[in-house]
């Protein structure tokens, strides 16, 4: 068998952008794992994605690098597809890290190994029709990359990103649902949306599906446009990891998580007239809706009512959820506000934060759902003045 002679280039520019995102990934793994205050579910989550993102780039690297690949060979053959288990993780534990991001209630559970099933067998059939092989045979069978054509690698190729496509999809599922639930907890969602995560899901399946086409449509394309779309997917990656390193200084430590309505179950959470009136009386006698931060948790208390009761009366007597609950009633007060002489004078922030509003663009959109004009309208029909050019 051929050696690498003393003149042989291991690295290429190509390599070199895909060893840049291998270190950057490490590299944030690390100040992840040292900066963080806290040493949560999701902070361990994410770390282990980056580290598993990481051993995958350097299979990547060292498989499809020829150099490097025949380096290995004559070393130690077996070291290749150490790897391999990356690609099958990588799904599993971005689904864990957005549900741990998401709720704060998130723990592992006993049926969550079974997301693990899928790398027991791939390793399994490594081992059956790679490991055992002979020296000889592994070199032979890795040389030319036969084996990376042969049908079993294929199915594990396409199987691997159809994996982290169905998780990331999942993922997609979890913040939906995620953004109804907000509405049924808090007045103010603007700073608990998480769509940075959805950035970070839509990365890795974008990665994904991209790999996944050059495999599929590859053999059917000239080998340089096939190596070609092959190493867009590193440029790709390396952009993706920097904003990654953006993202986790942004916006990771704004994390709060949201809790389950606490309670009766649902079946059980029935209410009475009297518990309405209580609804009722609160809001328009003690305009507990003028409360920046308030929430069904801090309202079913001043009630002395479960929360999924009051969420139940909401959603049941009132027909709203508790964000339209809530700001139905700083409408109300911010239409009064509007037409009041005495108030004429205000600015549009002034009076969304009189209402109890804390986001403008919030408050616009509101507005003009329930009024049907946005709020410098509503002012200058009401009142025949100009409107203020505060918006």
């Amino acid at each position: 068998m051929n050696t690498l002679t003393h003149d042989t280039l291991l690295f290429n520019v190509h390599d070199l952008i895909l060893l840049m995102a291998v270190g950057q990934y490490l590299l944030l793994a690390v100040l992840l794992q040292f900066t963080r205050r806290s040493a949560d579910y999701s902070t361990y989550l994410l770390i282990s994605i980056l580290l598993v993102t990481a051993i995958q780039a350097l299979d990547t690297l060292v498989t499809w690098s020829d150099p490097l690949r025949h380096l290995l060979l004559d070393w130690h053959p077996s070291l290749l597809f150490l790897g391999s288990f990356s690609y099958w993780l990588l799904g599993p534990l971005l689904y864990w890290y957005v549900a741990s991001v998401l709720y704060r209630g998130f723990h592992f559970r006993p049926l969550d190994l079974l997301h693990l099933v899928p790398t027991l067998l791939v390793g399994i059939l490594l081992i059956w029709n790679y490991y055992r092989l002979p020296t000889t045979e592994q070199i032979n069978l890795m040389w030319d990359m036969s084996f990376m054509w042969s049908p079993l690698m294929s199915r594990l190729v396409s199987g691997w990103h159809i994996s982290v496509i169905a998780y990331g999809c999942w993922c997609l599922v979890l913040l939906w649902r995620y953004h109804r639930e907000l509405h049924q907890v808090y007045a103010n969602v603007e700073q608990r949306e998480r769509m940075w995560l959805v950035w970070i899901v839509a990365g890795f399946v974008l990665i994904a599906a991209w790999r996944l086409l050059v495999h599929v449509i590859g053999d059917a394309l000239s080998a340089g446009i096939s190596n070609a779309m092959g190493i867009v997917s590193n440029y790709i990656m390396f952009l993706f990891v920097n904003s990654l390193v953006f993202i986790s200084i942004r916006y990771t430590h704004l994390f709060g998580g949201l809790n389950s309505l606490k309670g009766e179950s649902d079946a059980t959470a029935e209410f009475t007239p009297e518990q309405i009136q209580r609804v009722e009386r609160l809001m328009q006698t003690e305009r507990a809706y003028l409360e920046p931060d308030v929430t069904i948790e801090s309202l079913a208390k001043r009630l002395s009512l479960p929360e999924r009761t009051l969420s139940r009366i909401l959603n049941q007597h009132f027909g709203k959820n508790f964000f339209e609950f809530i700001n139905s009633y700083r409408v109300e007060d911010a239409k009064r506000l509007l037409t009041d002489p005495d108030y004429q004078t205000w600015t549009m922030l002034e009076v969304l934060a009189e209402a109890g509003f804390t986001s403008k663009s919030t408050f616009n959109a509101i507005f003009k759902k329930q009024v049907g004009q946005t709020p410098s309208q509503y002012r200058q029909n009401a009142m025949k003045n100009p409107t203020p050019a505060d918006f």
